[in-house]
């Protein structure tokens, strides 16, 4: 031995052995493994590949609930109130649920510029929009967006003002006097 090598201990020598051993069971596990996960997976996969007859959407399939939608109530061409309306658009077959989802906002969308183009309350009533206006322009918005024949019907499920407001007195009655306990 020279003076420059440097002496091992015993128990470090045989360790490429150790190591070889060590290497080949952990090669046979990972391949065990693998094995017994495919083997699995198998029947998912054979599934998965089994195609599926096209099934025909459902009515819940082919509608579109729009909630929170807030439209404008305007008066003398300013808006004095916001009523917060829940609708569902009723569609035809023949429009993919993705299709239906990508859509949405357009409808919003068309429906809040014309509000403000065309008020959609009557004359009076702040707290409350026509519900023959709203059905009509939201029928507009639909078939614009989804095409004519796509589009079967509206519901207006549900009308929340944003403030309470009432019609100022007509000119010429007397105002009502305030309740004191």
């Amino acid at each position: 031995m020279t003076e420059f090598q440097v002496r091992r201990p015993r128990a470090l020598t045989a360790r490429p052995a150790a190591q070889k051993r060590i290497g080949r069971f952990l090669a046979v596990l990972m391949v065990l493994t693998l094995g017994l996960g495919l083997h699995a997976l198998a029947p998912a996969m054979a599934q998965a590949k089994e195609e599926k007859p096209a099934k025909e959407p459902t009515a819940a399939d082919l509608r579109l609930d729009l909630s929170g939608v807030g439209l404008p109530v305007l008066q003398d061409g300013r808006v004095v109130n916001y009523v917060l309306v829940r609708l569902r658009i009723n569609l035809n077959p023949g429009i993919s649920r993705p299709d239906i989802e990508a859509g949405e906002p357009f409808v919003r969308e068309r429906m809040l510029k014309a509000a403000y183009r065309a008020p959609l309350n009557s004359g009076t009533e702040l707290m409350a929009l026509d519900p023959q206006k709203l059905e009509a322009q939201t029928l507009s918005a639909a078939r614009a967006v989804y095409g004519a024949t796509r589009v079967q019907s509206v519901e207006i499920r549900d009308q929340k003002p944003q403030k309470r407001l009432y019609s100022p007195p007509v000119s010429g009655t007397q105002s009502r006097q305030p309740i004191r306990p």
